[in-house]
């Protein structure tokens, strides 16, 4: 396969997946999505299923399933809100769909979250709760380019700012006012390490077309409440934690259908000490 052929199949399945990620709430079909990619639907599940090695439809339910998991994990919906904010049309057919994926109910998995998810195990002490203050912030749509890599969290990040960075420097997209974005798609506690998704991205200004795997996606305007995490980045999910275990049932908030997501501080990681980290924590909330 040529090379160019292989950018252009890259950047077709990158508009997808970032269009599925935007629209989990709505009807995905094969028709609707081949459309996006530009392609036959023929084809395009041909080579969907051989870059991720999925279903189309295997893909979007499992995506649907892990951000109810999320959201019933919060304790802010019920089984039936949370059944509309993933796109089934009844609860009957949602909690079926979420037995055969996590072997219990909604009702059950909610209940027993402290046995089963690892980051809520650990009791919140005073000094966690009393430290997770929000500042809410409200921002427009904003466009940013990124790459997506998948696996585990640490080599995941590691492998998608090497590529989108390159290709930032080389294109000179930087600036003093560009933000330095992570989004973590999914929860590791519910998902496998091998179906982990990281999207490094930075905002653009200008337009940029998507080229290979660079892409061109857009994180949604509205309301958020900002955290400041300090220090390593391996300390992110105790922020996280205490943010959704203690900070979101006290505040009143409800969450958007929207995807959370980090700004890095720091202009130079790299050169950073751990403990001079800086990262804020955006939740989208209303």
């Amino acid at each position: 396969m040529r090379p160019a052929t292989i950018d252009s199949y890259q950047e077709r399945l990158g508009r997808v997946l970032a269009h599925i990620g935007e629209h989990l709430d709505e009807p995905l079909t094969l028709d609707r999505l081949a459309d996006v990619a530009c392609l036959s639907p023929f084809h395009f599940h041909r080579i969907f299923s051989a870059y991720l090695g999925e279903t189309v439809s295997g893909h979007v339910r499992r995506l649907r399933l892990e951000k109810a998991a999320e959201r019933l994990l919060t304790g802010i919906d019920n089984v039936t809100e949370t059944a509309l904010a993933v796109g089934y049309e009844t609860p009957a057919a949602f909690a079926k769909a979420f037995r055969e994926r996590f072997g219990m109910s909604p009702s059950e998995f909610r209940q027993r979250q402290c046995a089963t998810i690892p980051p809520f195990v650990a009791p919140l002490s005073t000094k966690e709760i009393a430290m997770m203050t929000a500042e809410m912030r409200e921002i427009n749509d904003t466009k940013v380019l990124f790459v997506r890599k998948s696996g585990a969290y640490s080599e995941a990040a590691a492998a998608a700012w090497s590529v989108l960075m390159g290709y930032a420097y080389q294109n000179r997209l930087l600036s003093a006012d560009t933000w330095a974005i992570g989004m973590g798609n999914a929860d590791p506690a519910i998902t496998p390490a091998d179906q982990l998704r990281y999207d490094a991205c930075i905002t653009i200004h200008k337009e940029v077309a998507p080229e290979g795997e660079i892409g061109v996606q857009t994180i949604p305007g509205g309301r958020y409440a900002v955290f400041l995490h300090k220090g390593a980045y391996e300390g992110l999910g105790d922020s996280y934690r205490s943010i959704f275990a203690a900070w979101l049932p006290a505040s009143g908030c409800t969450l958007r259908n929207a995807p959370c997501f980090e700004k890095y501080l720091n202009r130079d990681p790299r050169r950073t000490k751990p403990e001079n980290l800086r990262t804020e924590i955006w939740l989208p909330v209303e």
